[in-house]
């Protein structure tokens, strides 16, 4: 196998390995063996207000809602396939899907905040926006990303780690972050400092300045990332949270989980980035190549971690207690 590695990244580069990698651990099954940790509303339940609801979109996407109004995180519907993406093929968002995965939450949002720029967090964003009239909120790399597709400077706002904005009920702070490395290579990475033409293979979807979200709304808080490294964790003053969206993609974000845990204490984890990104969301949730779900859960069977671990499956909303 390290041979094969070897030659890989000799001949094709990073990316191809790190492809190669996705493609060679057989999926776990989907959200079955793991139905006590799955929440959701039942049918019958009133929607208070005042609370605050979760809908987990797939790969690291979410819509949080509150008083009427909607928030994006990271919506990504299309599933561009393994091969186009390995063999650097054009992908471009499938309106198909966008409408498919669109018909499941809110018609109009407040705002997107997009985590980093990679195509599995950025891809879809301009022809959601376009759709339901929202805001970009992100680092720079995916505004001009975004901009390189059409969208105006207008419907853009340039955060930074630090920054602090109020959209309709949400105040929302920016946080620095870090992407995960695999076999010490960061996919993609590299920023994109001003807008040109819009992207068509997915190493041109740059890694720009990954962050994660503190939001607030209604006395609840979430804290928000798509997973990261040991080196950049949250900031302790922060917490508690009511709940904390933790990316467990890769192995760096695993390795990271239990201590950005320990720094939010957080009432609720939910482990994110954690599904099969390349597969369409119309088959249902399958856990993704790489991820090993088990090994997270085992820390809260041994009693660990005191918060509770939670899984939510697709456009199936939770109100956060």
């Amino acid at each position: 196998m390290k041979k094969i590695i070897g030659t890989l990244r000799a001949v094709l580069g990073g990316p191809a390995v790190f492809l190669f990698l996705l493609s060679v651990r057989i999926a776990l099954a989907g959200l079955d063996k793991y139905s006590e940790l799955v929440v959701a509303d039942s049918p019958e339940a009133k929607r208070r207000p005042e609370a605050v609801r979760v809908t987990y979109l797939g790969v690291n996407g979410y819509q949080f809602e509150a008083n009427g109004r909607a928030l994006l995180v990271d919506p990504y519907f299309t599933r561009a396939g393994l091969t186009a993406v390995a063999l650097q093929q054009r992908i471009e968002p499938n309106e198909a899907r966008i409408a498919f995965g669109l018909q499941h939450i809110r018609p109009s949002a407040d705002a997107v905040l997009v985590t980093h720029a990679h195509f599995d967090h950025l891809l879809d964003v301009p022809e959601i926006m376009r759709r339901t009239n929202a805001r970009l909120v992100s680092g720079a790399t995916a505004v001009n990303l975004t901009m390189s597709c059409g969208l105006p400077r207008t419907d853009c706002l340039i955060v930074q780690p630090g920054s602090i904005r109020v959209i309709g009920p949400w105040r929302i702070r920016a946080f620095p972050a870090a992407h995960d490395r695999i076999l010490g290579w960061v996919p993609f990475r590299g920023t994109k400092t001003q807008s040109g033409t819009c992207p068509e293979k997915a190493s041109d979807w740059r890694l720009g300045e990954p962050m994660a979200f503190l939001i607030e709304a209604n006395g609840k808080r979430i804290y928000i990332d798509s997973g990261g490294t040991l080196e950049v964790l949250p900031p302790t003053q922060i917490a508690p949270v009511d709940l904390a969206i933790l990316g467990v993609a890769l192995p760096d974000s695993r390795k990271r989980f239990r201590a950005a845990i320990d720094r939010l204490r957080p009432k609720y984890v939910l482990p994110s980035h954690q599904d099969d990104f390349f597969a369409p969301v119309e088959r249902g949730f399958v856990f993704g190549k790489l991820t090993d779900f088990p090994a997270v859960a085992r820390r809260f069977k041994r009693h660990e971690i005191n918060s509770h671990l939670i899984l939510l499956d697709y456009f199936q909303p939770w109100t956060i207690p």
